[in-house]
């Protein structure tokens, strides 16, 4: 196996850990800014935030990183910028003799073109897991059951969130567990059930990336919660008199560092904690999403980013979850992660904006999910057959990493824990996620079943500029097919906000066709669409604004446009002009047909990989008959190829086979998809 993908389930050492009780002080112990200094086995000291565990007693963890002698020294608090020596009194031993060390490494980043994750033996990491961001029941032994999975299926990322109604947020409890503390008061249950959290993942060879505020705790709108939170002043003991105020007030800031203190201090220690994610979905806060305060919400991250590394000694990375990977609120982050809800699943996650290469940190999808999605029924959601499709499709596009998915527990309920886990040992076997200077492609696929070909919106309300495609008519898929848009604004703030008004399609028709626009809805306020082929309008039409008293209770305006088009080549420009409000074209049905089986790939030039997936079956709850047909894979270089196909759905590849190839088109042979598959091509 790989060290890349290594997760072997094993115990665990424990941190190396002392105890001591200090004198008393006043206020709230939680506050009190206590540091140990702890000398490792080869002399070198290490300075440690130390963290209250109750009663009068405090501890400090230190990572059992060599064997040998680890030894308590000198404790300190530093009061108003002063360091004062405390005389402290042991709980047990100052001196421990570690036989079994940590050696399982952490995780940075490392530059390149593009940046990747690295561990701390040098390897290459490559997340591949899934969201467990909370426990809808038994908590702390359903993650125990769903990272005891993860091992199993060779999964090595997670991702769990500090929120209240899951028992995980330390200082703002469900009603289940009682009254929520006071401000700057941690709940010592809460910590201890991390306590387990960090050692199971530790345990099972998953790493952690740990969500510490999500942007319901601060939004009126998305998702809110903002009414029950403990630091509402509409609450007793609350002191925040709108949601924005959590980003400028001195006192929230000052209670945020404390809680984030708290956190590094018990579980830093750990290289199974992979990062600090400070927000999910922070776009959504109301200081954004509705004050357009990026800035201030910027600064905030810069501040806490330089508040955690200053007293995290192991140096755990740092990142937040935004859509905008322009957006300042990364300038401190260690790498980006954007999260994915698109319409079309295997469109989306082959691309980002802008491309990796573009960038100067890693960057994967650390959500992806089939919400926004019309290509499933929602009995087929339900099932979770659309979760992994995506992640394979990711791996053939601009990225080096695959896409997460959103919605874990789901899969595991489903049984399809081990399709994800087809994934990781494709991942190990290949070594694609090390492999350098890959260009993503798509290939023909040459095959008797057709069916209408039909162009889906790859995104929603992404903000990516305007699209120009060349929509090519044999089957392949081109990355651009991610920028499709499926809503169209026109009013000239959300087109200042970055979101497309308009496309533009050149296509070489192979003879006469007529187009159908499908348009599922528009905004409330009333749109207007346009489409011109070659400079000439062929279908318009306006729906006026919805009545202010309708509510959601109008059926959408949905309509059916269609116009037609003579054989050659033409320019077709789909655009919204001035609205005043959106319009949601689902899909423009092109006239014509095309493969049922669909290839996309990434390739160098001694390796090719590609996916294969069946256009109608891929998603579906029954699989259909199955299709045949043959890869038209161009420029491949001379020599002997080996090629290795993949179930996709089991993990296993087949016997390889040997190809002697004189150059240029390579006519290859796919087996028997009626979902999809994977095949490997080395020289």
């Amino acid at each position: 196996m790989l060290p890349f993908l290594a997760t072997m389930a094993k115990a665990a050492p424990e941190p190396v850990t002392f105890a001591f009780t200090v004198p008393a002080g006043q206020g709230n112990p939680f506050a009190r800014d206590i540091w140990a200094e702890v000398v490792t086995p080869s002399g070198q000291t290490v300075r440690l935030p130390a963290f209250f565990t109750g009663g009068e007693q405090f501890a400090v963890r230190a990572r059992a990183e060599a064997p040998g002698e680890y030894r308590l020294d000198k404790i300190t608090e530093v009061i108003k910028d002063r360091t004062v020596v405390l005389t402290a009194k042991l709980v047990g031993h100052d001196k421990v003799r570690i036989r079994a060390v940590e050696d399982r490494p952490a995780v940075r980043c490392a530059a390149g073109n593009p940046a990747r994750l690295v561990l701390s033996n040098g390897a290459t990491y490559v997340p591949i897991g899934a969201n467990l961001a909370w426990a809808s029941a038994g908590r702390i032994e359903s993650y125990r059951r769903m990272l005891e999975d993860f091992a199993k299926a060779g999964l090595n990322w997670t991702r769990i969130w500090m929120v209240h109604w899951s028992g995980l947020n330390l200082d703002w409890l469900p009603e289940d567990m009682g009254k929520s503390p006071p401000p700057g008061i941690f709940d010592l249950r809460v910590a201890a059930d991390w306590d387990t959290i960090v050692s199971l993942a530790e345990d099972k060879g998953v790493y952690l990336q740990i969500v510490l505020q999500h942007h319901g705790q601060y939004s009126t709108g998305a998702d809110s919660s903002w009414s029950d939170n403990p630091w509402n002043a509409a609450n007793p003991g609350g002191f925040l008199h709108s949601p924005d105020e959590f980003f400028t007030s001195p006192v929230a800031k000052g209670l945020t560092a404390l809680k984030y203190r708290y956190v590094v201090a018990r579980w830093g220690y750990s290289p199974a904690v992979l990062a600090w994610e400070l927000f999910n979905e922070v776009h959504w806060v109301d200081a954004i999403s509705l004050r357009h305060h990026e800035d201030a919400v910027a600064r905030w991250h810069a501040e806490m980013a330089a508040f955690i590394r200053s007293i995290d000694p192991y140096h755990h990375l740092i990142t937040t979850s935004t859509e905008n990977l322009r957006s300042p609120i990364y300038a401190d982050m260690d790498y980006f992660q954007p999260h994915l809800y698109p319409t079309n699943l295997l469109a989306g996650v082959r691309r980002f904006e802008p491309a990796p290469a573009k960038l100067d940190r890693p960057v994967f999808y650390g959500e992806m999910g089939d919400e926004n999605t019309t290509l499933l029924t929602p009995e087929e959601k339900a099932s979770g057959v659309g979760q992994v499709p995506p992640v394979w499709s990711s791996l053939m596009g601009q990225g080096r990493y695959p896409a997460q998915p959103w919605n874990g527990a789901r899969l595991m309920e489903k049984g399809r824990i081990d399709e994800l886990g087809a994934v990781a040992r494709f991942l190990t076997a290949t070594g694609l996620g090390q492999r350098e200077q890959l260009t993503p492609f798509s290939a023909v696929v040459e095959c008797a079943t057709r069916v209408p070909l039909v162009l889906v919106g790859g995104q929603t309300w992404e903000r990516r500029p305007a699209p120009e495609i060349t929509v090519p008519l044999d089957g392949r898929q081109p990355i651009e097919y991610a920028d499709i848009p499926r809503i169209y604004v026109g009013s000239p703030d959300s087109l200042a906000e970055g979101y497309p008004g308009r496309a533009i399609y050149h296509i070489d028709f192979p003879a006469p066709v007529t187009l159908r626009l499908h348009i599922a809805d528009t905004g409330k306020r009333g749109a207007t669409i346009r489409v011109s082929l070659d400079g000439n309008t062929v279908a318009e039409k306006s729906w006026p604004a919805r009545p202010a008293d309708s509510g959601g209770s109008t059926a959408p305006n949905a309509a059916e446009l269609s116009f037609s088009a003579t054989a050659g080549a033409h320019t077709i420009v789909v655009e919204n002009p001035g609205g005043p409000d959106w319009f949601d074209l689902s899909g423009i049905d092109l006239g014509l047909d095309t493969p049922v089986l669909a290839a996309v790939g990434k390739r160098g030039g001694d390796f090719i990989a590609l996916w294969v997936w069946h256009r109608t079956g891929v998603f579906a709850l029954q699989a259909p008959a199955p299709a045949t047909g043959t890869l038209l894979i161009e420029e491949v270089p001379a020599g002997t190829w080996h090629v290795t196909w993949w179930d996709t759905l089991k993990g296993i590849p087949a016997a390889a086979t040997t190809i002697a190839h004189q150059g240029g088109l390579l006519r290859l042979p796919t087996p028997s998809i009626a979902r999809h598959a994977a095949v490997v091509l080395t020289r």
